[in-house]
């Protein structure tokens, strides 16, 4: 339990004050540095925001619908200007301003006044009294360093809120239309396999296709089915993320290309270590969350053995009416709460956020070689897709078509060949989802954010083979 409050007096103002106004005086001018203004943390969050991502937050508005979104990085400039979550982020830098400057202050005075009425007698005696809180004002330097130091990681942190909700934006952009895409080229499947279940149906009851046959065929319909619902429901549930970052209610009320975007010329260079750590907003964050550790574990090193001192003034009138005033001092007895556990706990702090910086140092390095990896990769994958495999089965579907005509394939080997470029093209735009995404983490590192690698896009799934069985 916290000591009572020692009566520490001050003198009235009709006698001599003694040193009580100085206090005061002192104790207001200390008050006074600390006041509230979260505009200039809001002006400089917005900055840091303009330069690292081009964009501005602006906060939550409603945008005229349909809201038209061409690429990424408009994709990006909408959700700092429409999305929700801008003033949550600005909210709360707004709180964590308010916090830091409620850390730095000092406690207020205590003042004390006590009328005695005696059992036997005339008179009445009044006793008055000030407290202040010495101890609070040595440990007022290092206490107001932590401030600063905890000010500043919220701003950090605001920025980097705000930088993540662009980016996870962008990713959102380049998600949806690569699953929108597949979803149509599956339904393109889909219409092959019905197809290609007819024509088993009729070789069927025409006596021309074994019944084990056609069930293969029935049975390769039903699965790309299936799966064209299942990629339809990725593409709604993608979409519907989207719009809720760019803070639209529904999805119908955004205007986005037919196709996600073809590989660029050129990829990013590989990311530089080093770069990385100096520009990382959670490295820094953890930085100065580790000095906020320090000053506030050097507040109660210097607060060691005084929980609680207390300067003040006291004023006696006694019964007869004569005036008493002199200094008094107050100190909480340390008998049960020495300190000595809050003193380890900031010891202990600092050493968990030395070690999480370290962790995310390394785990930043990982992360950048894993994007670079997989965006290099994707790109290996889409160029042999486009350059040689579709050229490929364009050629064989030519030549396909040709036999066809002659009698000499059956329809059959068409729809098998159009499954496998409909197979082909879903893995390229799943393919090109990828790159997109790999290159959307890189930017985002080299923004001082971290993108969390996605679930790689699913390819469209193989569809049964059609029956070779079967005439013209």
């Amino acid at each position: 339990m916290t000591s009572p409050l020692p009566r520490i007096r001050p003198g009235a103002r009709y006698h001599r004050a003694g040193p009580l106004p100085s206090l005061l005086f002192l104790s207001t001018l200390l008050a006074g540095c600390a006041s509230l203004d979260t505009g200039p943390a809001r002006q400089a969050v917005n900055q840091d925001v303009l330069r690292l991502s081009g964009h501005s937050p602006t906060g939550f508005s409603r945008p005229a619908l349909p809201l038209a979104v061409p690429s990424a990085a408009e994709a990006a400039r909408l959700s700092l200007a429409n999305g929700p979550r801008v003033n949550a982020i600005l909210a709360g830098l707004d709180q964590a301003e308010a916090e830091a400057v409620q850390a730095g202050l000092l406690r207020n005075p205590f003042l004390h006044a006590t009328v005695l009425d005696p059992r036997d007698g005339p008179g009445r005696a009044l006793d008055l009294g000030l407290s202040w809180d010495l101890a609070g004002l040595l440990s007022l330097g290092p206490r107001r360093e932590a401030a600063d130091q905890a000010r500043a990681a919220a701003r950090l942190e605001a920025v980097s809120g705000l930088l993540d909700l662009a980016v996870q934006s962008r990713a959102a952009w380049y998600a949806h239309l690569a699953h929108r895409e597949s979803a149509v080229l599956l339904t393109d499947q889909a219409e092959a396999a019905d197809l290609a279940a007819r024509i088993a149906q009729r070789l069927e009851e025409a006596g021309n296709l074994p019944p084990l046959a056609a069930a293969g065929a029935r049975a390769g319909q039903l699965e790309t089915r299936f799966a064209q619902e299942d990629t339809a429901a990725v593409a709604r549930a993608s979409g519907e993320r989207l719009a809720a970052l760019l803070g639209v209610a529904h999805p119908d009320g955004l205007t986005l290309p037919e196709g996600i975007p073809r590989l660029p010329e050129n990829d990013p260079p590989p990311p530089d270590p080093a770069a990385l750590e100096k520009t990382n907003l959670a490295l820094a964050r953890l930085n100065a969350q580790l000095e906020q550790a320090r000053r506030q574990s050097a507040a109660l090193d210097r607060q060691s053995g005084l929980d609680s001192l207390e300067l003040g003034w006291s004023w006696d009138r006694e019964a007869s009416g004569e005036w008493k005033d002199g200094p008094s001092l107050g100190l909480a007895l340390p008998l049960f709460d020495t300190g000595q556990a809050r003193r380890a706990a900031a010891r202990f702090k600092s050493d968990e956020l030395e070690a999480r910086r370290s962790e995310a140092r390394l785990a930043l390095a990982r992360e950048a070689r894993e994007a670079h990896q997989r965006m290099t990769r994707a790109r290996a994958r889409v160029e042999a897709l486009r350059e040689e495999l579709l050229p490929l089965l364009g050629e064989a579907g030519d030549q396909a078509l040709l036999q066809y005509n002659a009698m000499q394939k059956s329809p059959f080997h068409l729809l098998d060949l159009k499954r496998r470029e409909l197979e082909a093209l879903g893995r390229l735009v799943a393919g090109l989802g990828d790159y997109w995404q790999a290159r959307t983490a890189l930017e985002a590192l080299a923004m001082g954010v971290s993108l969390d690698a996605p679930a790689p896009a699913a390819a469209m799934p193989a569809m049964a083979a059609a029956p070779e069985s079967g005439g013209h």
